[in-house]
């Protein structure tokens, strides 16, 4: 049985339908523009699903990061094994300990009913079923979903959709807790639990009222699933991100954040991310009044100090150009920058990007038993970001690893000049280095 054609012939439910019914195996792939899924069917259930916008093995590697469940060197350590051995995320995760068994199949299941529930939101595209195709899935991990509950699901789904979209009308938009989402969190889980003994309950079996005089719980009742998305809102995370952080789903993550904003519990932010880009207005237009009209001086002072300098440089190289007059103590790019307190500012980073750079170090050394030739090894193996292993004034940290230690030193002080005298820090896992 070959299928081919267009979803506005057939739908996705008719082609699971006749896919479940006749307990066929194979693999459905379905084109819309540059989106593109395949689905894999054994004896009529579905066992993988693979989305273009949902590559499914370094997604769960990345949720699980996510939710603090996965740190990101072990993740880049199993990565690493995958590239030699061939063999999946999941099954390298377990067999060493780092994520156990349960965890990595409510991953992947989630990956794959989520996979398919987006497909029944597609209006158009083209469906090709090869039934002869070979597939390969995971077994000891995946469990066979039926098509009779993901259709059923799927349904539901689309009834619900709408109402849902008028509150929640995209992935990327922010919310925020309002004030009362505080009150609601401060207070303990099981309010009746905090009003007075489980024995009570058992004694009066409810027969006796409750106490007048007991005050009752003020605001809004939610439930232990509401209470667990509004933990994750913070007015910094997308909608999207809120549903892969508290493993629902995009689905039910936007029911429940619907039902919040109904509540008065969380709003929209006025921070909204542009539409596929990671993007946010620009900090001078969320502050306060107080606060732009300070940064508006800071700014102004800014260009101010770049005229003087640019003045003065010009008129080094052609001394004819006329002298605009400004005063002298203030060309100097460092006075300006010390008198905004740039300069303290920068200490401070340089202070937190070589704490950065020793907890890397730390890693490496107890992963390799040694310590990695360049820092660029770090930023190879994703422990620290590239621009960490640059100073702020815009220079490399030196770095020089021996048998008995290392020594990190900034590289502002000038990359031609020796290390600052000292000896090795002893082997074993670093300790903060002494000399910068």
């Amino acid at each position: 049985m070959a299928l081919r054609g267009t979803l506005g012939d057939f739908s996705l439910t008719d082609i699971l339908q006749l896919i479940g019914l006749q307990r066929k195996s194979g693999v459905l792939i379905l084109q819309r523009d540059d989106d593109r899924t395949v689905l894999g069917f054994d004896d009529g259930m579905i066992v993988s699903a693979e989305s273009s916008s949902r590559p499914a093995e370094n997604r769960v590697g990345s949720l699980l990061v996510s939710v603090g469940k996965l740190t990101e060197p072990r993740l880049a350590e199993a990565l690493k094994i995958q590239k030699q051995t061939l063999q999946r995320l999941g099954h390298i995760l377990v067999d060493r300990g780092w994520v156990d068994r349960d965890t990595i199949k409510h991953q992947l299941a989630l990956q794959i009913t989520e996979t398919v529930f987006e497909l029944f939101r597609w209006k158009s595209g083209e469906y090709d079923f090869r039934p002869d195709q070979t597939l390969e899935w995971d077994r000891e991990f995946v469990d066979p979903v039926p098509c009779e509950h993901l259709m059923m699901e799927g349904a539901r789904r689309m009834d619900e959709w709408p109402f849902i979209e008028r509150i929640i009308p995209s992935r990327e938009i922010v919310l925020k807790p309002t004030g009362a989402a505080g009150q609601i969190l401060s207070t303990s889980a099981n309010p009746q639990e905090a009003q007075g003994s489980i024995y009570d309950d058992d004694i009066d079996f409810g027969l006796i009222p409750s106490d007048p005089l007991i005050e009752q719980e003020a605001g809004p009742k939610v439930s232990q699933r509401e209470r667990h998305v509004l933990r994750w809102v913070d007015g910094e995370r997308t909608v999207g991100e809120i549903a892969d952080l508290t493993e629902l789903g995009t689905f039910e993550a936007c029911r429940t954040l619907a039902r919040l904003v109904e509540l008065k519990l969380v709003e929209q932010a006025r921070s909204v991310r542009a539409e596929g880009r990671g993007l946010r207005l620009p900090q001078l237009f969320q502050a306060t009044a107080p606060a732009r009209a300070l940064k508006a001086v800071v700014l102004v002072l800014g260009i101010f100090g770049l005229v003087c300098t640019a003045n003065q440089g010009v008129r080094m190289l052609w001394p004819t150009v006329p002298d605009l007059g400004l005063p002298e103590t203030a060309t100097p790019a460092s006075l300006l920058g010390r008198s905004l307190g740039f300069e303290d500012a920068a200490l401070v980073a340089d202070k937190a990007r070589v704490a950065r750079i020793e907890r890397a170090l730390q890693v490496y050394f107890l992963h390799r038993g040694g310590w990695p030739g360049t820092l660029d090894r770090l930023v190879e193996l994703e422990l620290v970001p590239e621009q960490v292993i640059v100073d702020p004034w815009g220079q490399p940290y030196r770095f020089e690893g021996g048998p008995f230690g290392y020594r990190l030193a900034r590289g502002a002080t000038g990359s031609d000049e020796p290390f600052p005298p000292g000896a090795l820090r002893a082997g074993g896992p670093p300790g903060p280095s002494e000399s910068r």
